[in-house]
């Protein structure tokens, strides 16, 4: 920023009253100058820059505070003042980079101008008196320029800080959104699209630990009462809510003992599940909703879901040829796996009372 560090202004009215440095009338005109010299620092740069300090702009208001006379001439009612040009920067404005800090602070501190905490301060000077003529009251300000030019520095690092910040946050979520397909996702769409699919050959897999192979040997164990042919993926303390085979994948959602969580599950028929939702404890009502679809048959079907970056998971239906898994990209369907043979487990709401699940207003893609 460049430009004169001295400005003038008069207030228009007239009056006999001798003006001091902290009159209401004088405070008021200090700041509309430096405020008329702000806006003419910032109109000549591009629309860019501006809005990117306006960003910070329309969340200060600059102030004067600590305001003193150094002198004043009785003879022609002239006083000579000195003050601060003070504003609270918000607390996200004052967290740059060390590096940056430290240049700001070399640059501004020695011309009076000091960050502390998130009030910026800069020492400025000004003279106001009344026209011999007319009682018009003047005022010159001296000195604002290094207050401006490190309250425009901090806002243009508040800002570029926050398009990093939203540049990594969506980097982030396109890489989760570009895993969460996984290998299941491409055997999911060739099955659904009746594509063949020949299991490629795999490395005998690592040597697992005991306990784990017990572990897993328990899960795949159906509860008693159901059909052996397609064993669920829920542990033994788990109650299955729905569970079926698409012929080439089993899966599962399953009902902790608590009553409050639930897990969805998808393996191959015969191994250890691929896919598990969600991966860290949580309450049914954070990570799932349900919903009911009325299809062609005027039916209502049940269904529960859940998203995984741009995707969304659903378990659905109530009898063996309207159940199935359903999955969309972005609102549109890409896989819908109908169960096969004899289902171990329709979709109980029933058991899903408890659960308080919000209601997924979305309708099913389905054919």
């Amino acid at each position: 920023m460049s430009g004169a560090c001295a400005a003038a202004a008069v207030l228009a009215g007239c009056g006999s009253k001798t003006p001091t440095c902290a009159d209401a009338e004088t405070v008021s005109l200090v700041k509309q100058i430096y405020q008329q010299q702000f806006d003419k620092q910032h109109k000549d740069m591009s629309e860019e820059r501006q809005k990117r300090v306006q960003f910070t702009v329309k969340d200060t208001a600059v102030t004067l505070e600590n305001i003193t006379t150094d002198a004043s001439n009785p003879d022609t009612g002239k006083a000579m003042c000195s003050a601060q040009l003070t504003t609270v920067m918000p607390e996200d404005a004052v967290k740059a980079e060390p590096q940056m800090e430290q240049y700001m602070r070399a640059i501004y501190e020695r011309q009076g101008a000091v960050l502390d905490g998130t009030k910026l301060r800069g020492q400025v000077t000004y003279t106001v008196q009344r026209t011999e003529d007319t009682g018009v009251l003047q005022v010159a300000l001296n000195g604002f320029m290094p207050f401006m030019g490190y309250f425009h520095d901090i806002a243009m690092d508040r800002y570029d800080r926050m398009l990093r910040a939203q540049a990594a946050a969506k980097k982030s979520v396109e890489a989760q959104m570009s895993a969460a397909p996984s290998a299941s996702m491409t055997e999911m769409e060739a099955e659904t699209e009746g594509a063949p699919s020949e299991p490629a050959p795999s490395a005998a897999p690592p040597q697992q630990p005991q306990a784990t192979i017990n572990e897993q040997i328990q899960a795949a164990q159906p509860v008693p009462g159901q059909t052996a042919a397609v064993p669920t993926l829920c542990s033994a303390d788990e109650t299955p809510v729905f569970a079926c085979s698409t012929g080439k994948k089993r899966a599962s959602l399953c009902m902790a003992s608590s009553g409050s969580q639930l897990t969805y599950r998808l393996a191959p028929l015969d191994a250890a599940p691929e896919m598990v939702y969600p991966a860290n404890a949580a309450t049914a009502s954070t990570a799932f909703k349900q919903g009911t679809h009325t299809g062609s048959t005027a039916q209502a079907l049940p269904y529960v879901s859940f998203d995984k970056g741009n995707y969304r998971y659903v378990v659905y239906g109530r009898t063996t040829t309207e159940q199935g898994i359903l999955v969309e990209q972005s609102g549109k369907r890409i896989a819908d796996l109908h169960c096969q043979g004899e289902r171990l487990s329709e979709l109980g709401m029933s058991k899903m009372q408890s659960l308080s699940l919000n209601q997924d207003t979305r309708p099913l893609q389905l054919p």
